[in-house]
């Protein structure tokens, strides 16, 4: 059988089906002693914040304790990667670093 031209579609990669309700955590890890931060995502934010506590992420094994913040959601993996790179940027850490500075200044002015 012989394909013909006219019904040809352009090569695309193939992507994974996403399941329509899942929703996408981006989110932030500051250690407790406000020395190393760390951004993820994850469809499973629960089991993934326990992995972390429990010492199973290699980035934040030597973490000890630390504070957990959800940035956003996202529908998609595909956007949810996107926003991870984003936070992950130059721009990105630029912003973290204020919400860092607001966070630091009200965990003195309670404690």
């Amino acid at each position: 059988m012989v394909a013909r031209l006219d019904s040809a579609r352009p090569c695309e990669p193939r992507r994974r089906r996403q399941v329509l309700f899942m929703k996408f955590f981006i989110y932030w890890l500051i250690s407790e002693d406000y020395t190393k931060t760390y951004v993820g995502f994850s469809d499973n934010i629960l089991r993934r914040i326990s992995e972390h506590k429990k010492g199973l992420v290699k980035t934040t094994i030597h973490f000890n304790k630390f504070r957990c913040f959800k940035l956003e959601t996202a529908d998609t993996i595909f956007d949810a990667r996107k926003r991870e790179k984003y936070w992950k940027s130059r721009a990105g850490r630029k912003k973290l670093q204020q919400y860092f500075y607001k966070i630091t200044l009200a965990s003195s002015s309670n404690g």
